[in-house]
């Protein structure tokens, strides 16, 4: 037979409940009364969170569990795609949310003219391109209820030759980093480099990284009214 201490009418043993968050942060309370508020805890990073809150007097204690998924609005969604891509190969594809999540998110990657997406849980995707010429890629972001997307437009050929750029550091000093100031940039390059090498500026693109020091990439590409039987001799004149 168990037998229990026995208290004055109106009254009741004192009991501690300690709450895991389980975000690294336990808060014990004594003698809590009940709240039509509960106990508010923000999360600072989005996941999944295991709480824990045990509760325990001189009766004996007991605990419960539940599983929280902390999610957070998608603020902006950036695609980082190469500009230029080779025909039948593998071309890496990159979609960059902010602020960074984690297992919330729902990618959505359109091709072209595609009826259906291709959906996957990760922000990366390789994708290979069955045809030249210009080829739009479109990713949509879903969280929750709200979705973000961005585009970019690929150039898609049989082959093309690169070089990467630099820049003297006074460049730097003026780069805000922002997508408009390196497509201004981008576009005065191409100019510059056609006048000084006499390649027309149609098959010069130029790529800026973000980020400092500034970088860019130079692509050369083969003339678009180019023969297959002169295919080989278009790409020796791009090495040279």
């Amino acid at each position: 037979m168990l037998c229990h201490p026995m208290y004055p009418q109106g009254e009741s043993p004192s009991t501690s409940i300690q709450l895991d968050f389980g975000d690294g942060i336990k808060i014990t309370y004594s003698n809590l009364s009940r709240t039509d508020d509960g106990i508010k805890h923000i999360y600072r990073v989005t996941g999944i969170y295991r709480v824990i809150a045990t509760a325990e007097n001189s009766l004996g204690s007991d605990s419960s569990t539940l599983f929280l998924h902390i999610t957070s609005p998608v603020d902006r969604v950036y695609l980082s795609a190469p500009i230029v891509a080779i025909r039948e190969k593998a071309t890496n594809l990159t979609a960059v949310v902010w602020p960074s999540h984690t297992r919330t998110l729902t990618f959505f990657w359109w091709f072209e003219n595609s009826s259906e997406p291709i959906i996957t849980l990760d922000g990366s995707i390789s994708h290979m391109f069955l045809r030249e010429g210009k080829s739009r890629v479109t990713v949509q972001v879903a969280s929750g209820s709200t979705i973000l997307e961005d585009s970019k437009v690929i150039t898609v050929k049989e082959f093309f030759r690169s070089l990467l750029l630099s820049f003297s550091p006074a460049l730097d000093e003026h780069n805000p980093d922002i997508p408009e100031w390196r497509e201004d940039i981008s576009r005065v390059v191409r100019r510059g480099l056609s006048q000084i090498s006499g390649v027309p500026e149609n098959q010069l693109m130029v790529s800026l990284y973000p980020g400092l020091p500034t970088t860019a990439e130079l692509f050369i590409l083969p003339d678009e009214q180019m023969s297959s039987e002169h295919k080989k001799r278009s790409e020796e004149a791009l090495d040279t």
